[in-house]
């Protein structure tokens, strides 16, 4: 266990669940305070590999969806990694100190992640390295005095990024809510963390924040069920169109020329003190036909949740429930990003 983590978990407060802090003893007051003001948030659920080597940049250009040749040290990537049917195997963000490549994901997915990708590494000059324990990731919400570096105050698009000193990046981490990632040294994060004045959230918080900024996650049971556009990555300049092949690219471009995206990722809210399981149905109220399901959700209250959702397109405008022993009304909220 890294230090910061141990720093973390001896919050008497936090609620831990499988050593991450779902959140600090208020998730509503947390989750309100994210929505509407500054506020910081300890990542340890999601950990880093690196990615090294003099073929590292050529070697995940060729793997992953977007064209990894753009990514610097000014500017970061949402991605996936897909199997040869195109279907989504994992999500994560790709970012570079101007050595190494870094892929931050789920602690969780990390074995499998590093294990399916020695297997593509065959005769490349690439070494890959789990570092999650001398680094440390935590985000804060706010356009202002929500971070130690006034330098993330300039990161106006998603993914841009910033160094406020060579063992730390920060990142603004996708649409809606504005949010930065920092990712720094073990030895630097107490100090850094310190020196962020400002409430603490938990991750319940701030994947609900994701939620309804658009960002899909997917877990064991979700991973490779998806193509891209499906889970919007099209929309969240998380696919590159224009760049050579990699797993399922013939399948990706296929749809997007040729066909017709006929289910995407929505995001609602349910009135219900529970946040629905993944998978739950998703039904029309009037014929009762099943037009989706859940792909995650978040309880922000007691009697409202989160839920992000994969959809029938043309369903997304009638009156749908969510499935399940008590029935729910879906009220649809909009994206922050434009979906055809």
């Amino acid at each position: 266990m890294s230090n910061f983590v141990d720093f973390i978990l001896r919050n008497a407060t936090a609620k831990i669940d499988g050593g991450s802090i779902t959140h600090f003893g208020d998730p509503e007051t947390e989750y309100e305070t994210a929505r509407t003001a500054g506020s910081k948030c300890p990542l340890l659920s999601f950990g880093i590999v690196s990615i090294a080597g003099p073929d590292a940049q050529e070697f995940v250009n060729g793997q992953f969806t977007t064209n990894c040749t753009e990514i610097t040290l000014a500017h970061s990537q949402f991605s996936g990694w897909c199997d040869p049917k195109g279907r989504v195997l994992f999500l994560f963000t790709l970012y570079t100190d101007g050595e190494c490549i870094y892929a931050i994901l789920p602690k969780t997915q990390i074995v499998d992640f590093m294990r399916r990708l020695q297997m593509y590494i065959m005769r490349a000059d690439v070494q890959l390295d789990d570092v999650t324990t001398a680094t440390a990731i935590f985000g804060s919400t706010g356009e202002t005095g929500a971070h130690e570096s006034a330098n993330a105050l300039t990161l106006e698009s998603p993914w841009g990024t910033t160094q406020s000193s060579p063992s730390t990046t920060i990142i603004r981490h996708g649409t809606g809510r504005t949010r930065f990632i920092t990712i720094t040294s073990d030895s630097t994060a107490t100090e850094i963390w310190n020196a962020m004045d400002l409430p603490v959230i938990g991750e319940d918080a701030w994947t609900a924040l994701e939620c309804v900024g658009g960002l899909p996650r997917l877990d064991g049971k979700s991973s490779g069920q998806y193509l891209p556009q499906n889970l919007n990555l099209d929309k969240l300049d998380a696919v590159s169109f224009s760049k050579g092949c990699y797993p399922g690219q013939e399948i990706i471009a296929r749809l997007k020329y040729r066909g017709d995206v006929k289910k995407r990722l929505m995001v609602a809210t349910i009135e219900a003190n529970t946040a629905p399981d993944p998978r739950t149905l998703i039904h029309t109220k009037g014929d009762q036909r099943a037009v989706g399901h859940v792909l995650f959700a978040k309880q922000m209250s007691q009697s409202q949740s989160t839920v992000s959702a994969i959809v029938e397109t043309k369903a997304w405008d009638e009156s749908l429930i969510i499935d399940g022993a008590s029935r729910f009304a879906v009220h649809r909220i909009d994206l922050p990003y434009e979906v055809d």
